[in-house]
């Protein structure tokens, strides 16, 4: 059965980035709504983490808006976007190794709780309230990491990190969380753990934005796709309609042959 349309939590009009003379992102204009997991793909270099970079606030945009929620926060810093509910993985996963599986999660809450805390100590002290402790472990446990919550993360498998990412990244409880490629480098069972949990995340009302280069998993688990080239959008759509798009199938090659619907995904 088709899912009703839902509202956008996320609306990019008209967005622009330059780096001098290079156009990494051109008029591009895409929207993610609560509880749908929607893809972004494109060939290697088509603007995907550039795209991701200017919605958090990492990069300052040139032109266009971007709305949450209604709101406009283009012109927001990545500590206040973070703080009213958009949150993100990387495509590198960037923990404080030498600290624990806790410690890393926690962080997560600081930007929070603690608007204008310096250094880890102060942050870190006070982040290890009951409630605190309550919060980092329920995120643990719907990343299924209950068990290594005081291990340090130098330690721990690579497969497993991205989870402990992934569960900073929802600690907050966002209304919009951004996966940048977060099946690199998993096994088959993590892939399948990874697909199960953006599920969930979704089911709670988060609109997901999901970077990938496994179309496969695009196919079997996003109701949207928006494909980008050159830093310009040139389809959106189901994974299925995708699959026969003339101007997807130029720009990525083989796209038709690894993007798989899905039964219920609608236009």
């Amino acid at each position: 059965m088709s899912k009703a349309p839902a509202a956008p939590v996320l609306r990019v009009e008209h967005l622009s980035m330059r780096f001098g003379g290079l156009v990494a992102v051109d008029d591009l204009s895409f929207s993610a709504a609560r509880g749908d997991i929607t893809a972004l793909i494109g060939p290697n270099g088509a603007g995907k983490s550039t795209l991701v970079a200017c919605i958090t606030g990492v990069l300052r945009i040139d032109a266009g808006t971007i709305r949450f929620q209604g709101n406009g926060v283009q012109n927001l810093p990545a500590h206040r976007r973070a703080r009213i509910g958009i949150t993100r993985t990387f495509q590198k996963v960037r923990l404080a190794d030498q600290l624990t599986v806790y410690e890393n999660v926690v962080a997560g809450l600081a930007g929070h709780w603690f608007a204008n805390s310096s250094g880890w100590l102060r942050v870190l002290r006070p982040l290890s309230t009951r409630e605190a402790v309550t919060t980092v472990g329920q995120a643990l446990e719907r990343v299924g990491l209950s068990d290594v919550s005081g291990t340090v993360v130098k330690s721990l498998p690579f497969g497993r990190r991205h989870f402990v990412e992934i569960a900073r990244a929802i600690v907050s409880g966002p209304k919009l969380l951004l996966l940048d490629e977060p099946a690199t480098g998993l096994t088959e069972p993590e892939r399948e753990r990874l697909s199960q949990l953006v599920r969930d995340i979704a089911a709670l009302g988060c609109a997901i934005v999901l970077i990938e280069h496994d179309l496969e998993l695009v196919g079997r688990l996003c109701d949207r796709v928006t494909v980008i080239n050159h830093g310009r959008r040139i389809f959106t759509g189901t994974p299925a309609a995708a699959q026969n798009d003339p101007a997807v199938i130029e720009a990525y090659l083989g796209v038709n042959q690894l993007i798989g619907g899905r039964d219920d995904a609608r236009d």
